[in-house]
């Protein structure tokens, strides 16, 4: 757990980037299909939707969602900035300020937690992730979006040379490179050691067009990452789930017990 010194140098931090360098808005909306792919995938059989809770739910976009479509929700967020804009349209009960394990949620509480994006900056994913199974009910659905790094590493090495030469041209630094990327092995040997079972890893939905305007040519950025992201669920079908090379990855497990029905509806091969 960080420290009350620590989270309060991150909640700076993450309040910093929404304000100088983050187009939240922009940003949210290109994640709005991701978002809508994610909630039909934990939405379980016959519309039954139940608690859920956003780890890093910023100003409530995702949260706005999945309420609509009837979940009672709940949201984590360290940056004060968008606590107060996710609790005015959400009330404030519903949303923690602080970090997730200060929070001391009660525990077997939530039918699903996400985290998206959120493990690329935890100081300790380990237990990130323990705490959502301490949160979840029997049978509860965890889901995650993090980095790829087999592709955040080969991007990076191609970028650093060439960052120079980028600038001149009115390239922005792209905002795709965080402490922490994952492999599809870590992520199954870290959840199997958490408890975790029913694990898939497959590439994850990218978010559309380019928010950040990291180039003058946005079309054709949003061109690229769709290129990308057929290629990559083609590789991903054709391997049988063994090569996921997407530049994120989609994670969901579930915790054992329960109905078999809470499982997020399947999405390639299964694993654990």
């Amino acid at each position: 757990m960080m420290l009350p010194g620590q989270t309060a140098v991150r909640a700076q931090q993450v309040a910093a980037h929404y304000e100088s360098v983050d187009p939240h808005r922009k940003v949210a909306g290109s994640k709005t299909s991701f978002f809508s792919h994610a909630l039909e995938k934990i939405d379980p059989p016959g519309g039954d939707r139940k608690s859920l809770l956003d780890v890093g739910c910023g100003y409530g976009y995702f949260l706005r969602l999945a309420a609509d479509r009837g979940w009672q929700v709940s949201g984590v967020e360290i940056a004060q900035d968008a606590v107060d804009v996710a609790r005015h349209t959400l009330g404030k009960i519903h949303i923690h300020h602080g970090d997730l394990r200060s929070a001391s949620l009660p525990e077997q509480h939530f039918d699903a937690v996400t985290l998206w994006d959120v493990l690329v900056l935890s100081q300790d994913p380990a237990a990130d992730l323990s705490e959502c199974f301490r949160l979840l009910k029997p049978g509860g659905i965890v889901g995650l979006r993090v980095r790829n790094v087999a592709f955040q590493r080969r991007l990076h090495r191609l970028y650093v040379p060439l960052h120079p030469v980028l600038v001149k041209i009115g390239v922005k630094r792209p905002y795709v490179f965080h402490p922490r990327n994952f492999s599809t092995k870590a992520l199954q040997a870290l959840l199997d050691r958490i408890g975790f079972s029913d694990i898939r890893i497959t590439n994850s939905p990218l978010t559309k067009g380019d928010p950040y305007k990291t180039v003058q040519w946005s079309a054709a950025v949003g061109k690229a990452k769709l290129l990308m992201e057929r290629l990559s669920n083609a590789v991903y079908r054709l391997s049988s789930g063994q090569w996921v090379i997407g530049p994120s990855l989609l994670v969901w497990a579930a915790k054992p017990g329960g109905e078999k029905g809470r499982q997020p509806q399947r999405e390639g091969p299964t694993t654990g």
